[in-house]
């Protein structure tokens, strides 16, 4: 037997919005400019409830803040300090060291930098684990340093957090735990200065991180970390694009938009499609876990009684 010896296998939304009306019953050839706009949203709001319904660990990324003395709200998105820049009139690229990442086609906002040209807020348009693009008139490189801070609107849902100390040249984390509006709305005085030990995500349109006790950089902690999970990008036709989903998840979103598709354009089969779509969501989403052992122990502490 002949194998292909390739692992290519990722078709353009294109490709499989053909297939998932062919699966709705609707054939190639009496497909409309309407079908395509149809199509386009159905895809887009079926990835909106994707993020709704579970953590999709395909998006999961890490973001790094650095911490100010007595400020405790934050953007949730990354924040890098710029080490180096060049622009050669046409596209500007911005280097920072740190474990955050800001995709191509995502929005990053530029600030403090000089040249000012520098700032503002823009597209990526390539980017590295330790650089990012974007298109700039600018030329020549930073005289003064400045921050690249990622698109807060993006992020779904904070996953784990935890904040870092420099201690003796070494970096040591402390997880924090999370707390409701209510909980943190109880706190007498929301300035007191301490280590960090919880943290309130507030779930705006663009959402903040909020860390109590607030930071004291002198003593305490130097950067807040967190790993959170963000939307999914956009689903185009345009250029052969594919969807920004993995390997494992194709045929879920095959058999999820045909059931969307059939409910506008072939409705006796949406009764049909609808098992198949939850089926296939199912298994994809079964798969998506991470496999490792689970413990559960009680929050032990001292107990008196009077």
């Amino acid at each position: 037997m002949t194998s292909s010896g390739t692992y290519n296998f990722n078709p353009s939304l294109g490709e499989i919005t053909l297939f998932a009306f062919n699966l709705a019953g609707v054939r190639n050839t009496a497909i409309a400019q309407e079908h395509m706009e149809s199509a386009r949203m159905a895809t887009n709001l079926m990835l909106s409830r994707w993020a709704n319904m579970g953590v999709n660990l395909w998006e999961v990324k890490l973001a790094t803040i650095p911490l100010t003395t007595g400020v405790s709200t934050y953007a949730a998105a990354p924040i890098d300090n710029v080490t180096a820049s060049s622009g050669n009139g046409t596209t500007a690229t911005l280097t920072y060291s740190s474990s955050n990442s800001y995709p191509a086609g995502t929005n990053i906002t530029v600030a403090g930098m000089t040249p000012t040209g520098y700032n503002g807020t823009f597209t990526v348009t390539a980017s590295t684990s330790t650089t990012v693009s974007y298109a700039n008139t600018t030329t020549g490189s930073m005289t003064v340093s400045g921050t690249i801070t990622g698109n807060s609107s993006t992020t779904v849902m904070v996953l784990d957090s935890y904040v870092t100390t420099v201690n003796g040249g070494s970096n040591i984390d402390r997880i924090i735990l999370p707390i409701s509006r209510t909980e943190y709305a109880s706190y007498p005085n929301k300035t007191q200065q301490g280590f960090p030990t919880v943290y309130w995500f507030d779930r705006l349109i663009s959402p903040t991180v909020t860390i109590w006790p607030t930071p004291n950089t002198t003593t305490g902690p130097s950067t807040l970390s967190f790993y959170y999970v963000t939307q999914v990008q956009d689903a185009n036709f345009t250029g052969g694009q594919t969807v920004e989903i993995p390997y494992r998840w194709l045929d879920a979103f095959a058999n999820g938009l045909a059931y969307r598709l059939a409910r506008i354009w072939n409705p006796p089969l949406v009764q049909m499609l609808k098992p198949e779509a939850d089926e296939a969501y199912a298994i994809a989403a079964q798969q998506d876990t991470e496999y490792v052992s689970m413990y559960v122990s009680p929050m032990v502490s001292g107990y008196w009684r009077n």
